[in-house]
């Protein structure tokens, strides 16, 4: 089975100049968007028109959300995926296809991955730095700004129902796919002091390591690595420069992992 994992598209950024993708070149299977792809639920119609023959799973990111509330756009996205002929919405939910399990979660983080001791440090570095808290609102909770407490349970809800879903026993192969990364391995070396990572990576190798493959985005740098038997991927974009190139020059358009089809 192949797999072209992309994400961090920001067409929201890019518009009519975003990298195109040609699924001639490389043949998928399935097609993966690991998140932050566009504004609001607008992916869901660029995938359907982009990948109409093929399978897409979609998993979403923080930018989705940008200028709106969180809990609608998750409906929103939910909504128009359930009018789309081919795109999946994994929203701590799964998809069976053929011999290979995916499931799926924005994940967020714990804010741990400098340890407990630092974990009230970086959830207010994050409250300061990060524009997540400060242009993401949340419809459930009084249309309020977003706070890092909020995500940190968020995160507690997808950990566990990832942690239950990799318990469960699966013949084939199992995929998860997040937004946030999973380890400290993702995490540029240049950054691995900063306290502001604790907001893009948790420390949760010992769950990576139950599965096969995990795809995640966010980073903006392009990771290949393995915890275990797990291999660990993320093809992002990033954000346009002045001349037009991609933030991230290692970027892929056409970047596939190939599974056993048994």
């Amino acid at each position: 089975m192949r797999l072209l994992i992309l994400s961090d598209l920001h067409h929201e950024l890019w518009r009519e100049k975003a990298p195109q993708i040609d699924l001639t070149i490389n043949r998928p299977d399935i097609v993966v968007l690991a998140g932050d792809i566009s504004s609001g639920a607008k992916a869901v119609q660029w995938a359907t028109d982009a990948f109409a023959d093929t399978p897409v799973l979609y998993v979403s990111g923080n930018h989705e959300a940008y200028g709106k509330n969180l809990d609608d756009v998750q409906d929103d996205i939910e909504a128009a995926c359930m009018g789309a002929p081919n795109v999946h919405f994994l929203n701590c939910s799964e998809y069976i296809h053929g011999s290979v399990r995916f499931i799926g979660a924005t994940l967020w983080t714990d804010f741990k991955l400098f340890g407990d001791a630092a974990r009230a440090d970086a959830m207010h570095e994050a409250e300061s730095a990060m524009t997540d808290y400060k242009r993401i609102r949340l419809a459930r909770k009084g249309y309020r700004k977003l706070r890092a407490a909020d995500t940190a349970q968020l995160h507690a809800a997808h950990k566990s129902w990832i942690k239950k879903r990799l318990a469960e026993p699966f013949a084939g192969s199992t995929v998860v796919i997040t937004h946030m990364a999973p380890s400290m391995q993702s995490v540029p070396e240049q950054y691995r002091t900063d306290l502001s990572s604790a907001a893009y990576a948790s420390q949760m190798d010992d769950v990576v390591s139950q599965a096969d493959l995990w795809i995640h985005g966010h980073m903006h740098e392009t990771l290949d690595y393995h915890v275990g038997k797990c291999r660990v991927v993320c093809n992002p974009c990033g954000y346009i420069n002045r001349n037009g190139s991609p933030e991230n020059v290692q970027f892929d358009p056409a970047f596939i992992v190939e599974l056993p089809d048994a």
